[in-house]
């Protein structure tokens, strides 16, 4: 008989504590640098929405008013409403007039709004009333879906009634 030696019970109960306490740590600084991650991805909200049509042209002026709480510029890729796509004409810092919407009053950027490369870019903090004209034919009463398509992937779907500019 040949008289073997290994490591005793306690030292391999501590190796093997110890491995499992480090795969642990590192799963957690996975996950959690994941949801941090995450949590910026899809800040931009639409608090509200408006649509008002023109009836003498047939124009139909999408306002929305957006919110990026975060800290991460987020991109508009593009805007659908009723399947149909949506053209960025400008952007206010407070809630344009409906009869506004039609004399060409908005400005192209205002501070936290840039468009770059057919995208709206919202930069964190900044909350924005942004005006589109939408093609295809609207009536005044009737509710229409709309999507709002981030350049991240997300979407963010509304709902809006159409109103006659009076």
């Amino acid at each position: 008989m040949t008289n073997r030696r290994g490591i005793s019970n306690v030292i391999a109960t501590i190796i093997l504590i110890a491995v499992a306490i480090a795969l642990a740590v590192a799963v957690a600084i996975w996950a959690f640098g994941l949801f941090r991650s995450n949590a910026h991805a899809g800040t931009l909200s639409s608090i509200s929405q408006d649509l008002y049509i023109d009836s003498s042209t047939g124009t139909a002026y999408l306002v929305l008013y957006v919110s990026n709480p975060g800290g991460t510029t987020q991109n508009i890729a593009s805007v659908t409403l009723n399947g149909n796509t949506c053209t960025y004409q400008g952007a206010s810092a407070s809630a344009p007039s409906a009869a506004g919407l039609t004399s060409g009053g908005l400005s192209s950027t205002i501070t936290g709004v840039t468009p770059t490369n057919n995208m709206v870019g919202i930069t964190g903090g900044t909350i924005a009333y942004l005006v589109y004209t939408c093609s295809g034919s609207y009536t005044p009463g009737v509710s229409y879906d709309g999507t709002i398509y981030l350049a991240s992937g997300s979407n963010i779907p509304f709902t809006v009634t159409a109103q006659s500019i009076s």
